[in-house]
């Protein structure tokens, strides 16, 4: 099993990069938002949130609203550092049990740095990217100010401690041939 994993700056295109290394490699890709995403419908991790949050982050069919949940969590570093520890753990077992069978697989993990990289990773990319480019790319992508972009910044590491777990760093402020260049690149150091 050769697990690469891609993390990376708030919309610096890391998912644009894994879905090009996934495709160049020809294996599967994983995400960890949308095992999150999953993750909180289940019962256990649901009645955890409600029981810290309240009932209003449910919808009328009894599902997590995202955005007011993302209200709570990016409130203060208390309530930030509790969603992560209900999801973190059960999220990397995921990724790590779903990764295991499988001879190549991609792993898209925007947190990695936060949670520290797993023995179970071989490599990792960092996508980064300036800050007016990611800001403009989470303005049209997200509806997000800059203000908002910064916010969320601010709960994770410091930028010298995200890339020091990376094996390889991709600067993506060009077009995405620019950005498949540079993921072939690093594929051809592979072999």
């Amino acid at each position: 099993m050769a697990v690469t994993a891609v993390t990376g700056d708030i919309g610096a295109g890391k998912s644009t990069a894994a879905k090009l290394l996934a495709r160049m490699l020809g294996c599967e890709r994983l995400d960890a938002d949308i095992t999150a995403q999953a993750l909180w419908e289940r019962p256990d991790i649901k009645a955890q949130a409600v029981r810290r949050w309240g009932s209003d982050i449910l919808d009328v069919s009894g599902n997590i609203i995202r955005s007011e949940a993302a209200r709570h969590i990016f409130s203060s570093r208390t309530e930030y550092d509790f969603c992560n520890a209900l999801l973190h753990p059960p999220v990397m077992l995921e990724l790590r049990e779903r990764s295991r069978n499988l001879d190549a697989v991609v792993v898209e993990i925007p947190l990695l740095p936060e949670v520290g990289r797993p023995e179970w990773v071989d490599t990792v990319i960092y996508v980064t990217a300036g800050f007016g480019v990611r800001a403009e790319r989470c303005r049209i992508q997200r509806g997000w100010s800059r203000d908002e972009l910064m916010r969320r910044e601010s709960f994770l590491l410091p930028y010298d401690e995200r890339i020091s777990i990376s094996s390889h760093i991709i600067c993506n402020e060009g077009s995405v041939s620019e950005l498949e260049r540079q993921t072939g690149e690093i594929i051809n150091e592979y072999k």
